[in-house]
């Protein structure tokens, strides 16, 4: 994810609120004002990856205006035609990828800030779901050494969790 996007993101989930209501003021439910307000959300995020945008926000505002004017031409599908459940996404939104992307990029930066073998023994903990003599054997030092590094690599993880939600 480029710098562009995570800033592009920032300023769009910041507006979420300000976007919504500019729409809801203009269709008939909460639905619909959900609906138009997503997509617009990830046009934008497609259009950011593309090409940088001087204004997210803006951009976002007129993409909402533009999908509101589609929607009232003759032919466009009806708003409350029923949704066909097959049709359904489980598929994250826009808002749900965008949070753990950043959530994976400051995962990546509390690990490399971490010395070399506390980011090992992490890694082999959590990802190859190693045990600590397991561990220990691999990386050539002690039981306790290994159970040390990790508790110390989650507490470095959790520190880096917290000081982002604290923003």
């Amino acid at each position: 994810m480029s710098v562009q996007d995570l800033s592009a993101g920032r300023l769009l989930a910041k507006n979420a609120v300000r976007l919504r209501a500019f729409v809801r003021s203009r269709v008939h439910n909460d639905a619909d004002a959900d609906d138009i307000s997503q997509e617009a959300y990830a046009r934008v995020l497609a259009r950011s990856r593309a090409t940088p945008l001087k204004d997210p926000v803006a951009y976002a505002f007129r993409v909402a205006l533009n999908l509101l004017s589609d929607q009232r031409r003759p032919g466009a599908p009806d708003v409350n035609e029923p949704i066909d459940d097959a049709a359904a996404s489980d598929a994250p939104s826009p808002f749900e990828v965008l949070d753990m992307k950043q959530r994976a990029d400051l995962f990546t930066r509390a690990l490399q800030r971490m010395p070399r073998l506390r980011r090992e023994v992490f890694v082999l903990r959590q990802s190859a779901d190693l045990s600590y003599p397991e561990i220990a054997a691999r990386l050539n030092i002690s039981v306790e050494a290994a159970q040390k590094h990790f508790s110390r690599a989650a507490l470095e993880v959790r520190k880096a969790v917290d000081m982002e939600r604290a923003r």
